[in-house]
């Protein structure tokens, strides 16, 4: 499966996107689909590492990665930082409640992505993600599990 989609800079209204497209890919490349259909359907536990997987490829697209997992995507201004909050979640199993991505500003680049699940989920996932990855580095409390990613986190928050 091609992930390059993934990796594409994100749309900034009001900048024209002169980013060269491959206009026979739209028709013949399902990618975008087959990824979809996968990280909707698939496990947790599985979503959360093809994420690791992502990230470790690099800097994905915050509004891409939303866009594969649900839809309403609502921006709120938190302080000084940017949220945004997928308020359509379309998973198969309704195992996460919200989603929330913190971008910078600067570059677009996703810093944090938050997971509200239900806390039967964490203890296994800790000790998955422990015994396949090795440079990826885990804190985990009663309330949420962390993982560092290079300069990314995602974190599962029980609810």
């Amino acid at each position: 499966m091609n992930k390059y989609f993934l990796y594409t800079k994100p749309y900034v209204p009001g900048i024209i996107d002169d980013t060269p497209v491959d206009l026979e890919s739209w028709f013949l490349d399902d990618s975008r689909e087959r990824m979809e259909e996968k990280l909707r359907n698939i496990p947790l536990n599985d979503l959360i590492i093809e994420l690791i997987n992502i990230f470790k490829d690099g800097d994905p697209n915050y509004q891409v990665l939303l866009g594969l997992l649900g839809e309403k995507v609502v921006k709120e201004a938190r302080e000084d930082k940017i949220v945004y909050c997928l308020a359509d979640i379309l998973r198969a199993d309704d195992d996460i409640q919200r989603i929330e991505i913190e971008i910078d500003d600067e570059g677009l680049n996703i810093k944090k992505m938050n997971f509200f699940v239900i806390p039967a989920e964490l203890l296994v996932l800790q000790k998955e993600i422990t015994s396949l990855f090795v440079d990826i580095q885990t804190q985990k409390t009663s309330n949420y599990l962390s993982i560092s990613i290079k300069d990314k986190m995602i974190t599962l928050f029980s609810i």
